[in-house]
């Protein structure tokens, strides 16, 4: 795509901004005329230098008037303007169905936003309006999404520089990029436990000394922490304008680890500028530092970009560990039925502080305030040790030991069985091949109560004394691989169940936890894992049990690698069984809407179902949890 930039032409000087969406009367006068001075040749080329790109950003200002605006976000976003023509066709659709041929529906803003924190900037009501649209849509298309509170300012901003079909193409963009945005609550609650870290070991004295003032007003932990959990809001609610959008250009080029970069700058700049340290902080100090911030944002992009060694690599690592630790004890702490009720959205933060994570948030309060002089450590967080008597804590700390009692480990108390979603009732030995809970109240959409006890005969008898669980299905979560494994990657066994468009079910029992496709460095290595535990199965029209070759009398334990092919998993494919000689016995793409079957090496499998490649119509995933909870 090449790009003209034509400095005679006055009409590229006011269409800078698209005015039909901004509260021109409430926009900074000094901004209200484009800048046609241009440092950017480099973006009206055919293929973008993304290097030079980023050594630019991080070196120099853009003005919210300088016409190179109008341009800059599309082109760092959307590299195929083929795609871009589709994408806006398919806007223009999914918007008539929605909203009407003219619009004439009012939308309202989609659950997944955070109704505390609603950054639209200088847009009217007309672009708000655009915004609430371009967000349903986004919902629409990807179900997935639970909880994206960064799309709200993110699509405002856009809307002061671009249409909204344009806009709808960047969002996207950002959706479907995975190292933007968080679009889980789970992930979103990561990010904050990843910045306390990154604090702790980047800006030591900048996070112990506000952490210690905001305890000394507040007497609140929670309180004191939910300060630190706003760094984001930091950045899209109270930094000028110009800071914002500078930011947000080296963000949607370089992602996440962006954001984190200004978040501890803003913190050590906070912290340098407070004058005589004041041994109390109000709560909306950093709130009100960021509005009234009078260091110029090139001292502040020094700042951000003088961190050494954190790389995405490096953040990734850290975020993994904290994601795997807040999963385990999410699947502690909650039951996933599909009759649970979709909480409101006024109660996301309810959701996010107490509901998930429970007990393990306080004692994760707990252990910051206690242990602020601890060096970084990404798997501190997993040990389950008993709170000692720190003789370096802060004085400030020891009223906090009172929440606890170190000898019961009442943090790490599971649900009361009352709370399942199944009951388990003890049946003599010779009816463990039988499920012993209301096969009606499972919620699949796919087996009847008939199919559900053939597959629990075929299950290793030490699953037989447990309950059974629906923990995900593409009509609850949504089509995306992604969304299924941050779902189930550390149940320890799961059973993968497809029905077909043309009415076939079948699937696999996988014997070992999806979390094993990460190796012991935190890194996503490809590689087949598994036992011999690991099954396929036919529930329709076939009714049929593939077991590993390995168990057979032919091979009389004796295999090869192909055969010992059982689980596999990355970001383009889910497999189980595979082969040298021959096919996978199953696989499932990325969009969960395709797949494919054939004989395998590992099972010996016939084709499962009627043909080959098929569409999946529902696929869903069960789990076990025993009765003692």
């Amino acid at each position: 795509m090449v790009i003209t930039l034509d400095k005679s032409n006055p009409d590229l000087i006011v269409s800078c901004y698209n005015w039909t969406f901004i509260q021109k009367d409430q926009f900074p006068s000094e901004y209200n005329q484009s800048n046609i001075k241009e440092d950017f040749n480099l973006l009206f080329q055919d293929n973008i230098d993304h290097q030079k790109l980023k050594e630019c950003l991080r070196t120099s200002v853009r003005e919210p008037n300088q016409a190179v605006r109008k341009f800059l976000w599309k082109r760092i976003l959307i590299h195929d303007t083929s795609q871009l023509k589709l994408t806006i066709d398919k806007y223009t659709q999914k918007i008539s169905v929605l909203f009407g041929k003219n619009l004439q529906l009012k939308a309202e803003l989609p659950d997944f936003v955070d109704r505390e924190h609603l950054c639209f900037f200088y847009l009217n009501e007309l672009g708000k309006q655009a915004v609430y649209r371009l967000l349903n849509v986004l919902a629409s298309v990807h179900p997935d999404i639970t909880f994206a509170p960064l799309l709200v300012p993110l699509a405002s901003l856009f809307l002061h520089y671009m249409n909204e079909p344009e806009c709808f193409a960047c969002l996207l963009s950002v959706v479907e990029s995975n190292n933007k945005i968080t679009q889980t609550d789970i992930h979103w609650i990561t990010t904050n436990y990843v910045f306390r870290r990154f604090a702790q070991k980047y800006a030591h004295p900048s996070y112990e000394y506000l952490l210690e003032a905001l305890y000394k007003q507040t007497n609140d932990p929670e309180m004191c922490f939910e300060v630190i959990d706003n760094w984001q809001w930091w950045i899209f609610e109270s930094l000028p304008f110009n800071y914002i959008l500078n930011i947000v250009d080296c963000f949607l080029l370089e992602g996440q680890k962006t954001l984190y970069r200004f978040g501890l700058a803003i913190l050590d700049t906070f912290y340098k500028s407070t004058q005589n340290r004041p041994l109390s902080l109000k709560i909306n100090c950093m709130k009100d530092f960021c509005a009234r911030i009078t260091i110029p944002y090139e001292r502040l992009l020094k700042t951000a970009f003088n961190y050494r060694n954190m790389s995405r690599k490096d953040i990734d690592s850290v975020f993994q560990a904290e994601e795997k630790i807040i999963k385990k004890m999410r699947n502690k702490n909650e039951s996933i039925t599909t009759s649970a009720p979709r909480p409101e959205a006024t109660d996301y933060k309810k959701k996010i502080y107490s509901a998930i994570l429970g007990p393990f948030l306080k004692s994760h309060l707990i252990q910051d305030l206690e242990e602020n002089h601890r060096k970084l450590s990404i798997t501190s967080l997993g040990q389950n040790k008993t709170l000692e008597k720190n003789e370096k804590s802060s004085s400030w700390t020891s009223p906090l030991k009172k929440l606890v009692s170190p000898g019961k480990k009442w943090y790490m108390n599971t649900q009361n069985s009352s709370t399942h979603s199944f009951y388990h009732h003890h049946h003599p030995q010779s009816n463990l091949n039988l499920p012993s809970f209301s096969l009606e109240t499972i919620g699949s959409q796919i087996l009847c109560p008939e199919q559900i006890s053939t597959l629990w005969r075929w299950l290793p008898t030490r699953y037989q004394i447990l309950e059974l669980q629906l923990i995900y299905s593409t009509n609850i979560h949504g089509c995306r691989l992604m969304t299924l494994m941050d779902k189930i990657e550390y149940y320890q066994s799961t059973i993968l169940v497809v029905k077909t468009t043309t009415n076939s079910i079948f699937g696999a029992f996988c014997s070992m936890p999806w979390s094993e496709r990460i190796s012991k460095e935190r890194s996503y290595k490809p590689k087949f894992f598994g036992n011999g535990e690991t099954f396929l199965f036919e529930l329709a029209p076939r009714v049929e049990k593939y077991e590993w070759i390995g168990k057979s009398e032919m091979s009389k334990g004796r295999t090869t690698n192909s055969q010992e092919m059982f689980m596999y998993a990355d970001m383009e494919k889910l497999v189980v069984g595979g082969g040298c000689e021959k096919g996978v016995g199953l696989l499932i793409n990325s969009d969960l809407i395709y797949g494919r079957t054939s004989v395998s090496d590992t099972f010996e499998n016939k084709i499962l179902g009627q043909e080959a490649d098929f569409e999946i119509a529902v696929l869903e995933v069960l789990s076990f949890k025993s009765a003692e909870g």
